[in-house]
């Protein structure tokens, strides 16, 4: 298994084909590390001209977005290549276990699929699942002292405010699963019953 400064390096133990993506994010962000140093944040990938196929295509590492979303978070938290790491383990494990319960809330915001209270109850485990992943997250990311790896302004414009949208719109998830529950209707989401 590849090590980098003695630690594990995303690799193996991942079957295919998202070894292949996370391996891609690994060389993806060894490149920026040695083409800009530790701390210094590659061109933004948000501000790239890209189709909807290639934004989906998950399967091809060489064309997937994520790739560039994780290896540019990881110039500024390397956990997120660090296949042993909370950081890694918390957004990969969510990815997974939200990804059924984000759809079906997704839609039934205008399309209900069950009751509101059943919706309810599962919106406010996810929700509070994503607010507790990310509130802890960011709890180690400064306790372990990665805020000194990048510039304060970087912590400042990139950390801090990412992990605040993965604070407040979870709470006010939470909020509104609450009020399918109180309610017992879509009343939240501007249904008339």
């Amino acid at each position: 298994m590849p090590r980098e400064n003695g630690r594990r390096v995303l690799a193996a133990r991942i079957p295919d084909p998202s070894h292949h993506v996370l391996w891609t994010v690994a060389a993806a962000h060894k490149d920026h590390m040695l083409k800009l140093g530790p701390g210094k944040l590659p061109p933004v990938f948000l501000f790239e001209n890209i189709s909807l196929g290639t934004m989906l295509t998950a399967f091809v590492p060489s064309k997937y977005m994520g790739v560039s979303m994780w290896a540019t978070y990881a110039t500024l938290d390397e956990s997120y290549v660090q296949t042993g790491s909370f950081g890694f383990c918390v957004d990969v494990g969510n990815g997974f276990t939200t990804l059924i319960p984000t759809v079906l809330f997704a839609i039934s915001i205008t399309n209900p699929l069950m009751p509101a209270r059943i919706l309810g109850m599962m919106g406010l485990i996810k929700f509070y699942q994503e607010f507790y992943g990310t509130v802890i997250y960011f709890f180690q990311y400064f306790f372990n002292g990665r805020h000194r790896r990048c510039a304060t302004a970087l912590t400042a414009g990139v950390v801090v405010p990412a992990n605040f949208i993965w604070m407040a719109l979870p709470a006010l998830g939470m909020w509104a699963s609450s009020r399918l529950i109180l309610d017992g209707s879509y009343q939240v989401f501007g249904h008339a019953s």
